[in-house]
């Protein structure tokens, strides 16, 4: 019985188990690149760090030879730097197991470097009030400065406040991970300091700016400590997916919750793509096999339904004046059925209508062929949703003009090669 049909498929365990596993290596590859692609940031971040700091530690070299061993510090990490990015710049292989390797030195070498960091941070504060003392003894003595000529007389009280507030606004800004928001904050406090120098307005701005500021941080450093780990890995394997699957990233940042929805995204993804790939792999070996048994791709259309469903529809030569459509339809059905062509919209006529039951009838041999070769590709049938006899009722007409042809609608003979041989059918279903 061979009128027009539609079935579901899906693929055997084996297939779906490949299918699978190159799902996984893609992941792995992409994930790799990703936190590559982080790191690489960070780094750059990090060469420009203690730009005005080496500016302080040269002035106290040229003042008493002295920077607290500012500039060896910044050296290792400036070695340590440019040797990640080599390797990272270098890199030729695709293979997954490079990839990660290479994801895993980065991981380390920020690692090393944050240890430098926290080093250079401490000198770098040390160096400062070293040189605002040192400034500011000359200004004491009458002399004056072309490195900041700006600098008073301050109380030492208030130097000491302010300087002690500078302190913690700079250990927050230097917090991994701090949101673009907080860390423009810390900023523009920071830069509100430099303009204080009167004790009683500097306490004021530390009561209302610097404090409240300072617990938000705290508070997120908190969060961060706790859930970071975690967070990172979830949030750069959930945006490797993304680019990987040409999604639009949402924005997370650190904290139980977002935990919980990253793993929630990251599963509808995995789950959407394994769907869209066995379909995927079933649409190619559909036409793998047509094109096995001599259906040329004549053209092919897209329909999307009001409903939102939708459909793709491939169309191949089947003998004179006659194609299968196959339907491909967004809830996994596919219909498979023959009409005649035409490039207009019309029912067939009776002599039309009497050719094409015979042609339906002469198609079912090889439409058991096509499920057999699809079986033999890991592709099996789960239900059979219709299948219509090759009677009247059933026959169609199908224009041409709805579809992208790859052929001229004018010349749409095309002689069916056969891969079998046709004196032993028997032309009975």
């Amino acid at each position: 019985m061979s009128g027009p049909k539609t079935s579901k498929y899906t693929l055997t365990a084996e297939r779906r188990r490949i299918l699978a596993e190159q799902r996984r290596i893609e992941r792995r590859k992409a994930v790799a690149y990703e936190n590559i692609k982080r790191r690489s940031a960070d780094f750059s971040r990090i060469g420009i760090m203690f730009t005005k700091d080496k500016v302080i530690a040269d002035e106290l070299i040229s003042r008493n030879g002295d920077d607290n061993g500012f500039n060896t510090k910044l050296a290792n990490l400036s070695q340590l730097l440019n040797s990640i990015m080599i390797a990272i710049s270098d890199i030729k292989e695709d293979n997954v197991d490079t990839v990660e390797a290479l994801s895993e030195q980065a991981d380390k070498a920020l690692s090393d470097a944050d240890k430098l960091i926290k080093e250079i941070s401490y000198i770098a504060e040390k160096n400062r009030l070293a040189l605002r003392a040192d400034l500011e003894a000359s200004i004491a003595l009458g002399f004056s400065s072309s490195f900041d000529e700006s600098i008073s007389p301050d109380s030492s009280e208030l130097i000491v406040k302010r300087e002690t507030c500078r302190k913690k606004l700079l250990e927050m800004a230097n917090m991994s991970g701090l949101p673009a928001g907080l860390s423009d904050r810390i900023k523009k406090a920071l830069a509100g300091l430099d303009t204080i120098d009167d004790f009683s307005f500097l306490t004021n701005y530390i009561a209302i700016t610097v404090s409240p500021l300072l617990k938000e941080c705290h508070q997120y450093s908190l969060e961060y400590e706790k859930y970071h780990d975690e967070f990172k890995a979830l949030h750069t394997e959930y945006t490797a997916l993304c680019a990987l699957y040409n999604l639009i990233p949402q924005g997370f940042t650190c904290s139980k919750e977002s935990i919980d929805s990253l793993k929630i995204a990251i599963e509808q993804i995995n789950v959407s793509v394994a769907a869209d790939d066995e379909q995927a792999y079933i649409s190619k070996c559909i036409d793998e096999t047509m094109e096995e048994m001599g259906y040329n791709v004549l053209g092919s259309r897209h329909v999307t339904k009001k409903s939102g469903k939708h459909f793709h529809h491939e169309l191949f030569s089947y003998g004179d004046g006659t194609a299968v459509n196959v339907t491909y339809s967004s809830d996994g059905r596919i219909a498979i059925e023959l009409g005649g062509l035409d490039t207009v919209d019309r029912i067939p006529t009776e002599q039309e209508s009497s050719h094409l039951c015979d042609e339906m009838e002469r198609f079912c041999d090889d439409f058991k062929e096509i499920e057999k070769r699809l079986l033999e590709k890991g592709v099996v049938m789960t239900s059979r949703v219709a299948m219509l006899p090759p009677v009247v009722e059933y026959t169609q007409i199908i224009n041409t003009s709805d579809y992208n042809m790859n052929t001229d609608a004018g010349h749409l003979y095309v002689k069916k090669r056969r891969n079998m041989d046709t004196a032993s059918r028997t032309m009975k279903e």
